[in-house]
């Protein structure tokens, strides 16, 4: 007598074992575990300065340096020159997205062009930008239009790059499927391109704008003039080591707050791709 098959539900009364919940913030310990290594690298530091471990005339302790940073901040001149770091890197930003953008989709749209520009950007672009400081000093002098082009020549090539990637890698076949659905070439440029390169151009961004930043305040260090650069300098230059740490401290803040919206922004516009499609879940 042939054995019969297993039932697809349980009897009445017969109890089944449910699938046990789904834990959605079961790590949410693991969102403070950057806050915890910042902290305990903060104790180390204070404690080896104060300890006599590393000179106390090199690196002031932690405490100290947040006493006179809280301080500084107190002062207007701490925020003019952030404000003029800050309007250097968003005006070359601006200029260097209109550019860079635009001109990298053309050169990848093209596998011929591509195939002919594309180890000449990649030799371009590891060119220090500072190289080119004599030159830009002898034609603008030290001020802002100095910082802009230093800002515009350092970013310009990951976007550049990445823009000529993206628009390199974009699979013909969805082209050649777009055109059997009937969509024109405007309809393929905002269906199909652009969401293709929208992750290259993202980490384009990401990249450019945190160079221009880092050269926005270091032109100022270099060559002095407005900027978080050259309060550091001045500050260096006047033995205040804890205010010098101070300043340098306020520019990295500065960068991670850039940093921290640069990425909220790539979650929500690139909520579809499959590299956020988890975290927004």
């Amino acid at each position: 007598m042939r054995a019969s098959a297993a039932p697809d539900r349980a009897a009445p009364g017969v109890a089944i074992d449910a699938p046990p919940p789904v834990r959605r913030h079961a790590d949410w310990y693991r969102r403070f575990e950057p806050t915890v290594a910042v902290l305990l690298v903060l104790l180390a530091a204070e404690f080896a300065s104060r300890s006599g471990l590393i000179p106390t005339q090199d690196f002031p302790p932690v405490s100290v340096i947040g006493a006179t940073l809280l301080q500084d901040l107190q002062e207007a001149k701490i925020w003019k020159a952030a404000g003029a770091s800050l309007l250097a890197w968003a005006v070359g930003m601006a200029a260097v997205v209109l550019v860079a953008i635009p001109v990298g989709m053309l050169m990848g749209a093209s596998r011929r062009v591509y195939g002919s520009t594309v180890f000449t950007v990649e030799f371009l672009r590891t060119i220090p930008s500072l190289a080119a400081l004599p030159l830009l000093i002898f034609v603008y002098g030290i001020g802002f239009q100095l910082t802009l082009m230093l800002v515009a020549l350092s970013s310009v090539w990951p976007l550049l790059l990445q823009a000529m990637y993206g628009m390199h890698d974009v699979d013909p076949v969805l082209h050649a499927t777009g055109r059997v659905y009937g969509l024109d070439a405007r309809k393929r440029l905002m269906l199909i391109t652009l969401p293709s390169i929208a992750p290259y151009v993202a980490t384009g961004l990401r990249i450019s704008a945190t160079t221009a930043l880092v050269v926005a305040i270091a032109v100022s260090l270099v060559v002095g003039g407005e900027g978080l650069g050259g309060l550091i300098g001045s500050a260096a230059q006047s033995g205040l080591v804890a205010l010098m740490y101070a300043r340098i401290l306020v520019t990295g803040l500065l960068g991670l707050a850039l940093t921290l919206c640069l990425r909220a922004m790539e979650r929500r516009v690139l909520h579809w791709h499959v590299s956020h499609r988890g975290r927004m879940e």
